[in-house]
Formats: C-alpha cells, structure tokens, sequence
C-alpha cells in the first residue's frame, strides 16, 4: 500500500511540475507530537507525518484538538523546508454541555464526553488555545494557522491536502464529506482518522476517492473529482 501511496502521489506531483521531496531518515517513535495528549497512535502519526512529506500544496486539518495530529503535520514541515499555508480548524466549545448538544444532534444518539475534552473545560480553555500552548512547547507553533470555529462556515479556500479528524461515523461523514470535496484540489489527498471498514465503504460510497492506505484507523485517500 505504501509503494501505491509513493507513486500515486509521484503522478499527482508530476501533474504539477513537482517532484518528491526525498524524506530523510527520522525515528518516528521520537516524533514531538507523541508528547501531546490525544488518540492518534505512534503509526498513525508516523502516516501522517510521511503523507504531510509526500504532497505539496496548502494544508487544511479539520479537528486539531490538543495538537497531537497538527504537531505531525508540522513537523514533516519543518524537515521538509516547504512553505506551505496550513490552516488548522477545531469547534470552539467552550463546555461539556455545548459539546454535547453538537454531537448528540450529528451522531444521533447519546454522546459521552471523552475525559480529555472535560478536563479542558475544567481549565475554561478551548482546545485551540491548549493545541496552541501544545505547539508552542515544541517549538511548532509557527508552521500552522490555528483557528477555533467550524471550518464549514468559515473557510472559503482549496487544498491540496485535508486531514479531518471528524469522521468518526456515518453520520459525520455525510455531514461533513460534501464539504470536503468543496475544498478540495484535484487529486487531492485525504487523510481521515477513526477509518473502520463501515467508514471507508461510506467515503468511497459518496465521494470520487480511492483508497491507497491504512495505518492502524487513519486511511488516506485519493480524490478523484
């Protein structure tokens, strides 16, 4: 799958007069961002960090939490020495209450509020401003446009690259994939986490993609719209 991801996106790069930036040796259990509290585990972080060095083009990440994902992200910036502009949005909510009132309505059912996002309330930050904190503890903070809001209402622009980490069910994905696809390139790359096959056959169902990867939950894909 990895060789398939390699030269896909070497014939996506080639559309553009662009080559693959030669990915240097790195010990990606040592990556930064593992210092940061989150879900996404040491070989999803590895994927995404090596996808993040694959692609070229502006970044957009929809879901950033605490950080633990935008830290891979801009890590593969800082060894590559790309320029590239990378928008990072989360839902600013700012208790356990407004949280729930979301996503009970998204998923349609009950939804648990995870202990991390209480204890962010309990500190009446949001998670922007702790994934700010976060970054600038390693030094990241510069790579990345962190913003607090809904990206569906706020973001106007087109990437070439989108990981989302709002995609946790069928339910987020209908809601979510069409606008995606507006903001997205051609052959843009996708990066979703929380992939079960019931996911997957969704994306693929309501969207012109291609599976090229998976690394534990976080697949990838090719857009071809």
């Amino acid at each position: 799958m990895k060789k398939i991801l390699r030269n896909l996106l070497e014939k996506f790069l080639l559309t553009r007069g662009l080559t693959l930036t030669s990915i240097k040796h790195k010990n990606f259990f040592n990556l930064k961002a593992l210092t940061i509290p989150g879900w996404f585990t040491s070989a999803e972080c590895e994927s995404l960090y090596k996808t993040t060095m694959l692609t070229n083009g502006p970044i957009l990440e929809i879901g950033h939490f605490l950080g633990r994902s935008t830290a891979c992200i801009c890590e593969a910036l800082y060894d590559s020495k790309k320029n590239r502009r990378f928008n990072s949005y989360d839902l600013g909510f700012t208790s356990a209450e407004e949280f729930k009132k979301f996503y009970d309505q998204v998923h349609k059912r009950d939804v648990k509020v995870p202990q991390l996002f209480e204890q962010v309330y309990a500190e009446n930050m949001t998670s922007t401003a702790m994934a700010m904190k976060n970054l600038q503890s390693l030094g990241l903070e510069g790579f990345v446009n962190l913003i607090s809001g809904d990206f569906i209402e706020l973001d106007r622009e087109k990437y070439d690259f989108i990981f989302c980490d709002a995609m946790h069910d069928v339910h987020e994905i209908k809601l979510n994939l069409p606008h995606i696809i507006s903001h997205s390139n051609n052959h843009c790359i996708w990066a979703f986490h929380d992939m079960r096959d019931e996911n997957i056959d969704a994306v693929l169902r309501l969207s012109n993609s291609k599976l090229i990867d998976r690394a534990h939950s976080l697949g990838t894909f090719i857009h071809l719209g």
